[in-house]
């Protein structure tokens, strides 16, 4: 009988020591990882084949920042893995794997590409061939790398603990800037124009200059003090009311837009528009083109068509009319005040 009963509590005794045991090793094969990981790249737009070989760069940019944290502040010795792909137009292929030696994480450590091969020596640096030739034929013609998503996972981990995290760098190869509006030569500008362009970039600065008496040439005009610099991330730019230098009616203006593209190291390439001019109307004078830009304002919801007006290069052929009537520039005037009162008063528009 004390037998059986001593061979029951073994059993009783033994299960919540195992759940103990159980619990713990859950802890630690599952718990929270000691790293924590923040990311940082470059603002860029344009990537050479040695932006991204950096590690075998002899002039290498900074391109990204690992940020590493030790949540409990401890010293650790990490090693970092860090895994590229890029997204081809028929597969998704990895192209570099690095894995580094171990280092010292003392409560934070910053990390760059910079680092990688240099204060942080490398265990391995494997290039996939195949995918170094696909972007290698596709570069040589212009020295940058394809149009697309470039990917990156960063692996962070000690003998305790691992930590990971993801993050892009989209190339757009961003090529021309095609100025819209006003048009070359329209000498019936409003002195608030609407400047209008196209670009694949984002970002863009247009400067605008007064072409002075004796100055025979736009170049000539433009390589002066402008009038206005502004930087911006839309591809249109109304002429600021206040802050800036007047444009006064019956001077002429050059202007041009450079689309900002940026590349490695934190640098920016502008890419220059041509120079166009315009010449802002007398007093009381306006033209159907500067009316345009008035209209665009004034009906926002109809962006499409306007749109459309300026990608097929347009031109008006001297009449404006209404519901199929002829009305003069003083009545579309009056139109236009109303239109800024209460722009769902149109309900219609039509290109003719």
């Amino acid at each position: 009988m004390t037998s059986n009963s001593h061979s029951r509590a073994l059993p009783n005794a033994f299960v919540p020591a195992f759940l103990i045991l159980f619990l713990c090793l859950t802890a630690v094969g599952f718990g929270q990882s000691v790293f924590d990981l923040q990311t940082q790249t470059a603002p860029v737009n344009t990537l050479s084949i040695s932006d991204v070989d950096f590690v075998n760069s002899t002039t290498p940019k900074w391109l990204f920042t690992v940020n590493i944290r030790v949540l409990d502040g401890s010293t650790r010795s990490a090693t970092m893995e860090i895994n590229a792909s890029f997204t081809f137009p028929d597969e998704t292929r990895s192209v570099v794997l690095l894995v580094t030696e171990p280092f010292a994480v003392m409560g934070t450590r910053t990390v760059t590409n910079l680092d990688l091969g240099r204060t942080i020596p490398l265990v391995t640096h494997t290039v996939d061939q195949v995918s170094k030739r696909r972007l290698e034929e596709t570069a040589l013609p212009s020295g940058t790398l394809p149009a697309g998503v470039y990917s990156f996972a960063v692996t962070v981990r000690d003998s305790t603990s691992t930590a990971g995290t993801t993050f892009q760098i989209i190339i757009s190869n961003p090529s021309t800037v095609q100025l819209l509006s006003p048009m070359d030569g329209d000498s019936f500008v409003n002195p608030f124009p609407v400047f209008q362009w196209q670009y694949d970039g984002p970002s863009s600065r247009i400067s605008v200059f007064e072409k002075l008496p004796g100055q025979n040439s736009l170049e000539e005009a433009a390589s002066g003090i402008p009038h206005l610099s502004a930087t911006v991330q839309a591809k249109s730019f109304q002429y600021p009311s206040s802050g800036a230098r007047i444009l006064e009616p019956g001077k002429t203006y050059v202007w041009f837009v450079e689309g900002l593209a940026g590349t490695s190291g934190g640098t920016v390439a502008a890419l220059k528009s041509e120079l166009r001019s315009f010449a802002v109307a007398g007093s009381g004078g306006s033209s159907l083109s500067s009316l345009l830009d008035e209209l665009e304002r004034a009906l926002p919801q109809y962006q499409s068509l306007f749109d459309q007006i300026r990608a097929q290069r347009l031109t008006p052929s001297g009449s404006i009319r209404l519901n199929g009537s002829a009305i003069s520039f003083g009545e579309l005037m009056n139109l236009l005040n109303r239109l800024r009162m209460d722009p769902e008063a149109v309900t219609t528009a039509e290109l003719q």
